[in-house]
């Protein structure tokens, strides 16, 4: 089992964690928030690019965002690593994402692990299934 502190996030602390995306020629460290409500997981686009990935090269979807909107996402298969947890999972790409955050939805992610959020002691516990 893993366990990660929430991180101190605009003023209040959050289950934020450092994730790192591998693509075939690069990598990249970023932080993203772990979203229960969110179907995909969204990063900025600016990172599609700096992983030398093609946005439209993805396949698109169209998700639905807190206001009804809908926004494009191009989804691409990355190997994943959060602390010395490693996976595949399909990322998407927006320029259109709102948030100030990238997002780690359950597609991928969350389903396949156990996650559990304490709240009281401000940390996530991960577990392989």
């Amino acid at each position: 089992m893993t366990v990660l502190p929430y991180v101190l996030w605009r003023g209040r602390y959050s289950p934020i964690v450092t994730v790192k995306l591998v693509s075939p020629s690069k990598s990249i460290t970023t932080l993203a928030y772990l979203d229960t409500g969110a179907s995909f997981s969204v990063f900025n686009s600016e990172y599609c690019e700096r992983l030398g990935l093609v946005l439209l090269s993805g396949k698109r979807v169209d998700i639905t965002v807190g206001d009804g909107g809908l926004i494009p996402v191009y989804l691409h298969e990355l190997d994943i690593q959060i602390e010395d947890i490693k996976f595949k999972a399909k990322i998407g790409f927006s320029d259109r994402l709102g948030t100030g955050i990238n997002i780690l939805g359950r597609e991928g992610v969350m389903d396949e692990f156990v996650i559990c959020f304490d709240g009281k002691k401000k940390e996530t516990l991960w577990k392989t299934k």
